[in-house]
């Protein structure tokens, strides 16, 4: 712990940032955020966008991933870094807030001079109230995100103030703010925050994009990270900071893109060849073009393709913390389709015919013990919105 405290708090992580490391006697390190995704670099990138993450007593919070919405703005050309904290000197969080946002404002400082020309700062939790605390006194930030942001007060009637992030956000002096405030926040005890919100926004004469407690979308204090708000908002995210300034303003987010924004996490650089109708067996022509779905928070894309000797092959891609691809050989039992993923001995798959044109997909764990299943609709041309159901 000592070593901890008296650890440096400038920006000297090199620029060819490793993964997943261990924190050992350092309080702050960086990462890339998605390690399976080649970094653009500072000479190339739109720009940067710096995650941090919440905080759950001294649990290891600096292990899981940014929120999957980053990978659209990746997607856009912006590089992800997280700045990660050591849990074991996180005891107190007033000390555990000066320094964050101390390290905070030094790596944003580094990570311009090293190139990048445009910075936002995001974080959930514990990790939104540092990126807002941040930004209340960082001028030339170009955006925020900010995803439940705040922190309990133990002990107190109120283990929320949402005053402090209505003065946080009227304050920040980034150029363009998201907020999200997800319906069921239990956390933070159900406190009603998107109002204050779009108020202290209002005043401010910037563009903003704010999803509060009304969305249908999304709950819980971690709404933000998943794969329902990338397929609800993430378009809406990634335009905001990558197109042409918008005017001054709350930023209306049009349902109906999901499945752009499923192409867009899934299938930009490497689109799967479709079987043309004719290849395809009638006992497997319900399974055949591609049908996206949520397993858990994990988004994914099945269907039957074409595999590299033009045989039937099923197509599985998943994004979550990490993405994965694979063709995989299918079996077709009992009006089902099957598939072992990674190899004999790797989780099962199931697809089978529901009600309407949809697909009901299962996913089960190796050992058997995990289960994630959901329906899953066909994948429209691209461009095409869906009307909400």
């Amino acid at each position: 712990m000592l070593l901890l405290a008296a650890g440096p708090t400038g920006a000297a992580d090199p620029p060819d940032l490793h993964c997943e490391e261990e924190p050992g006697n350092r309080f702050f390190w960086t990462e890339w955020g998605f390690c399976d995704l080649p970094a653009h670099g500072p000479e190339k990138a739109r720009g940067v966008v710096i995650w941090n993450h919440g905080i759950s007593g001294t649990r290891e919070q600096y292990k899981a991933p940014p929120a999957l919405v980053l990978r659209l703005l990746y997607g856009r050309g912006w590089d992800v870094i997280k700045l990660n904290r050591n849990n074991l000197g996180e005891t107190s969080r007033d000390l555990s807030l000066a320094r964050a946002t101390e390290r905070a404002a030094s790596e944003i400082a580094a990570l311009l001079k090293r190139g990048y020309r445009r910075v936002i700062l995001a974080g959930q939790s514990f990790g939104g109230y540092i990126t807002l605390e941040t930004a209340e006194a960082q001028r030339g930030l170009y955006g925020v995100i900010a995803m439940s942001p705040g922190v309990t007060v133990r002990g107190g009637v109120d283990r929320i103030d949402p005053s402090i992030t209505e003065r946080l956000l009227r304050d920040t002096k980034a150029t363009r703010v998201v907020a999200v405030f997800p319906p069921g926040d239990t956390l933070f005890d159900n406190r009603v925050r998107g109002p204050g919100a779009l108020r202290a926004l209002g005043a401010r004469g910037v563009p903003y994009l704010v999803v509060d407690e009304t969305s249908r979308a999304i709950s819980g204090h971690g709404g933000g990270l998943g794969g329902r708000f990338a397929l609800r908002y993430g378009l809406c995210v990634a335009d905001f900071f990558s197109g042409d300034a918008p005017p001054a303003g709350p930023i209306p987010c049009p349902a109906g893109r999901e499945s752009d924004a499923v192409r867009e996490l899934l299938l930009r650089d490497a689109p799967p060849r479709l079987l043309s109708p004719g290849a395809v067996p009638e006992r497997l022509a319900p399974y055949h073009g591609l049908w996206y779905g949520l397993l858990g928070e994990t988004v994914a894309v099945v269907g039957l393709v074409e595999g590299a000797d033009g045989t039937p092959q099923l197509l599985y891609r998943a994004a979550a913390g990490r993405a994965s691809s694979g063709l995989y050989p299918p079996r077709e039992t009992s009006g089902r389709l099957e598939a072992t993923l990674g190899g004999d001995r790797g989780p099962a798959m199931t697809l089978t015919p529901g009600p309407g044109h949809a697909l009901e997909v299962t996913w089960t764990s190796t050992d058997g013990r995990r289960t994630l299943s959901g329906p899953f609709k066909p994948l429209g041309p691209p461009g095409v919105a869906r009307s909400p159901e």
